[in-house]
């Protein structure tokens, strides 16, 4: 029997507190809450495994919002002394322990990893990036699933899909991204260590932005910027990072949308106009 996951087990028998599940070389209670009418010996039952507040394993059909060794985000419902108390979508919260709890907000998202303790018990841990691998795929995927944990002096720390760590720079967050909320991003770049630089221009939004920057262009034709104009310049009239900058110029000199002339006052410098 293992806690923390979702198993399909038959019912052994029926005892005034609820049906006892078959489970390997155990049983398992689950609760009178749970159990109808129709329900008899044999039939199979879809149950997460927890430990209740003796410690003992219980059965639940509730669905949890995360199982074991899923990396997630889980609201905080209560504060303690040594930690936290996390919603996991049951009856029963669970606990993250900390040494320092009074640095987290009841209602706001944590990142924890879902594990087991000494004692076979159900737990969160903060620490995450330490069971993160490297990336070593060859083909790396064009879209990829982040989830934003920690805020770091170069930007913001992301679990990519559910197993490596990627991070967003800091010229690569003008829209804002909340800690515990996933998104979507691009693989800019796999470092020696197999970390990965990110950007939250995915395919998805690349239409909408080339747009968005058309219609800045329009509105000033000529756009009094180039290649090598101030990543805070192209921040402050465009709102984009240097790199997306970049990358939807060359999009839209592909598409024969813009052309890069001389600027009219000074040579050495270009300007963006309309084709």
């Amino acid at each position: 029997m293992q806690i923390g996951t979702i198993q399909t087990l038959p019912i052994a028998r029926f005892t005034q507190n609820g049906a006892y599940l078959k489970a390997t070389d155990t049983e398992v209670l689950l609760p009178n809450k749970f159990l109808t009418k129709s329900l008899d010996v044999g039939d199979c039952m879809e149950v997460f495994l927890y430990t209740d507040s003796l410690d003992r394993p219980v059965a639940t059909t509730q669905k949890p919002i995360g199982t074991l060794g899923e990396i997630l985000a889980l609201k905080v419902v209560s504060i303690e002394e040594n930690g936290c108390f996390l919603d996991l979508g049951i009856d029963k919260d669970i606990f993250m322990p900390s040494k320092n709890p009074k640095r987290f907000r009841i209602g706001k998202p944590v990142v924890i990893r879902l594990t087991l303790d000494k004692q076979n018990r159900l737990i969160a841990k903060l620490g995450i990036k330490e069971h993160l691998a490297p990336f070593k795929g060859k083909n790396r995927p064009l879209s990829v699933a982040i989830l934003p944990f920690e805020i770091t002096p170069l930007g913001i720390g992301c679990v990519v899909n559910q197993k490596y760590y990627g991070l967003l720079y800091k010229n690569q967050t003008h829209t804002p991204l909340e800690i515990g909320k996933t998104s979507r991003a691009t693989i800019q770049k796999v470092r020696p260590d197999g970390k990965l630089d990110l950007s939250i221009s995915t395919l998805a939004n690349l239409g909408d932005e080339k747009k968005r920057l058309l219609d800045i262009i329009a509105k000033t034709n000529p756009l009094e910027l180039d290649f090598n104009s101030p990543p805070e310049q192209i921040h402050t009239i465009c709102q984009m990072s240097k790199k997306s900058f970049k990358t939807l110029i060359n999009a839209l000199l592909k598409e024969n949308k813009i052309k890069i002339l001389p600027h009219p006052q000074d040579p050495l410098r270009k300007c963006i106009c309309l084709a």
